[in-house]
């Protein structure tokens, strides 16, 4: 029997391969990897844990409230005092545009999709030099890039709860060089408004609208349309409103390590606050304009050890209203009138060390204000040095000026005479931050600020202010399974006017925020946060006479009742395919319906009797969705 063949016939075999050499190595190519790097004297919450904050709705802007240093000026309304500074003093800025409104009124979201914010921070004080104009802290969002999806599709993102609605798409365009993004918010509160606090109505809406385009050599076009309205009534009539519109045209142009970017801006402002009287709405302010702004701006990285920020602008405001009314015995301030402002800026990231960091800068301002000229130098200094690989020494110090017309309008909050003066503030903090075992992180910081208003309301009367204080700030990622913030502020702020010193009205001896979060598992998480700040001093009250033309005054010792209350959050995530994903969420704010003490009266019998707001409790049920 023959044997087969151990090999095939040479017809089937496979033709013999020459020999073979390693390929040449492709050429070396240069890599650039973006990331974020924290000011020294920034507070920086990462979006991906800004949601899990119970109470803050999913927004991403809200989580700045349970910051150190942040105390509202009424539980539930978005406007703080900062480090002592009040809400006129506190500046709101997206994409480095100034808005009068960050957030929409009551325990409402920012007036900006989360979709859209990228990154938030929060200057408590000394803050960069490209930030100026206020005389207090400076929070902002930066939205994200407008690249194209890594799919090529439209995407999008919405969500609805009890009292709102929002809804943000975004779809490429001439084969990925271009997007277009559309998104808004609506307020339909009428009915919970109505149920909870029947005394009020509430209606807020906004809307973003950007496009963009990349040119040969990567050169990029974009066009960013935004905007909100705000409005609040008491009995009818209205005791808030706030709308704004922006329209910004920028062109950003790479440059080696960095890009410098020109931009133009037009705007409009209408604001309004009152007083609440019996009846609805008493003594007013008000302020509405239009204007445009021209900006340059260039961040560019010089070697591995400097990198040069800097830039200029100016602006023109035209005031068809600006009415104050008469406040302790000051003149009202009415009339239409056009406003010039302009200044330039720089600084430098010094890194001559792996282990320090300093950031010393200047910014310019010069301003022609109801008539009046004024230039402002702003020095300003920030270090950052590793004592360790797990500790750091922080510090910071600067000045900054603001002038009367950049004041924030709050609700049922009349601006004070010194809020009508030109002010300048010195600010100066030294902090450590630490990483702890566990993924944790602390951070303790000593401040203290000054502040002299001059020139109140065209007098040659001056005041000054001083805020010290510290602060604790401890926080473990949201990505752990249990997750959170722990801040405590403990500060007092004073002001000083004809040679009498006293606690100003908002001043809290202490204020604490607890936010916890734990993943349940399964995509189930449960959060809840804890907010507590001990009272104002007691306002001034009447005790005789009052409704005669000699009344009697007196200032009560001591401070009004402590203030506390719980907010909740519970959350179920379902993720799909190609990265889609839905949430439903039950949320409360405030969930024990507790009342903030807001004043006093003297009852003859009684005494001294603490005057309660309103409670405002916000239960919610909503859902989320990612397409």
């Amino acid at each position: 029997r023959a044997m087969p063949p151990l090999l095939p016939p040479p017809s089937a075999r496979a033709p013999a391969m020459p020999p073979t050499t390693e390929p040449p190595a492709p050429p070396p190519e240069e890599v650039f990897v973006k990331g974020e790097r924290e000011e020294p004297s920034t507070i920086h919450i990462p979006r991906t844990d800004t949601r899990f904050v119970a109470g803050a709705f999913g927004d991403p802007l809200k989580v700045v409230e349970v910051l150190p240093g942040m105390v509202p000026w009424r539980s539930g309304l978005p406007y703080y005092y900062v480090r002592g500074a009040p809400p006129e003093n506190v500046g709101y800025f997206i994409d480095g545009i100034s808005v009068p409104l960050l957030f929409h009124v009551g325990p409402g979201p920012s007036t900006i999709a989360p979709a859209l914010v990228d990154s938030v921070d929060i200057f408590p004080g000394a803050y960069p030099a490209r930030f100026g104009r206020y005389a207090g802290a400076v929070i902002t969002a930066e939205t994200t890039e407008p690249e194209a999806p890594q799919d090529g599709r439209p995407h999008g993102e919405f969500s609805a709860r009890v009292y709102d609605a929002n809804a943000y798409a975004i779809t490429p365009y001439d084969n990925g060089q271009g997007t277009v993004s559309v998104s808004g918010r609506y307020g339909y509160t009428g009915l919970i408004t109505s149920l909870i606090v029947p005394d009020y109505s509430l209606g807020y809406w906004d809307y973003q609208v950007r496009a963009s385009h990349k040119l040969q050599g990567k050169d990029t076009f974009t066009l960013f349309a935004f905007g909100a309205h705000d409005e609040l009534h008491y009995r009818g009539a209205p005791t808030f409103r706030v709308e704004y519109h922006r329209v910004d045209l920028r062109y950003d142009h790479p440059v080696p390590g960095g890009n410098l970017r020109i931009a133009a801006t037009a705007k409009f402002d209408d604001a309004l606050t009152a007083l609440q009287t019996n009846t609805g709405a008493g003594t007013f302010a008000a302020q509405k304009d239009t204007g445009g702004r021209l900006r340059a701006e260039l961040d560019e990285t010089m070697t591995r050890e400097v990198r040069l920020r800097a830039g200029a602008d100016v602006s023109v405001t035209d005031f068809s209203e600006d009415t104050y009314p008469s406040i302790d015995g000051f003149k009202a301030s009415v009339g239409p009138h056009t406003d010039v402002e302009g200044g330039a800026y720089g600084d430098v990231v010094w890194r001559p060390l792996r282990t320090l960091e300093v950031v010393p800068g200047v910014r310019f301002d010069g301003y022609q204000i109801r008539g009046q000229t004024r230039w402002a130098p702003q020095p300003r200094l920030a270090t950052r040095l590793k004592l360790t690989r797990e500790i750091a020494w922080l510090s910071a110090l600067g000045t900054a000026h603001q002038e009367p017309t950049e004041e924030i309008l709050a609700p049922s909050k009349i601006p004070s005479p010194i809020d009508q003066a030109p002010q300048t503030i010195y600010q100066y903090s030294e902090g450590i931050e630490a990483k702890l075992p566990s993924n944790m992180r602390v951070r303790v910081t000593g401040f203290y600020s000054h502040l002299i208003a001059t020139d109140i309301l065209g007098t040659s009367l001056s005041a000054e202010g001083d805020s010290g204080g510290g602060e604790l700030f401890v926080q473990r990622d949201f990505s752990e399974r249990l997750g959170g913030f722990l801040s405590y502020t403990l500060s007092r702020t004073v002001q000083s006017s004809g040679g009498v010193t006293t606690r100003v009205a908002w001043d809290r001896t202490h204020v604490v925020s607890l936010v916890l979060g734990y993943d349940l598992g399964n995509n189930w998480r449960v959060g809840a946060r804890l907010f507590a700040e001990s009272g104002r001093p007691y306002p001034e009250v009447c005790v005789a006479n009052c409704n005669a033309s000699n009344p009697v005054f007196e200032n009560p010792p001591g401070n009004l009742p402590i203030f506390w209350r719980v907010d909740t959050r519970l959350e179920k995530r379902w993720v799909f395919q190609d990265g889609k994903w839905l949430a439903g969420t039950v949320e409360c704010f405030n969930t024990f319906d507790k009342a903030e003490p807001s004043g006093d009266e003297y009852v003859p019998g009684r005494g001294l009797v603490v005057l309660n707001q309103s409670a405002i409790i916000l239960p919610s049920i909503g859902i989320e969705g990612g397409l």
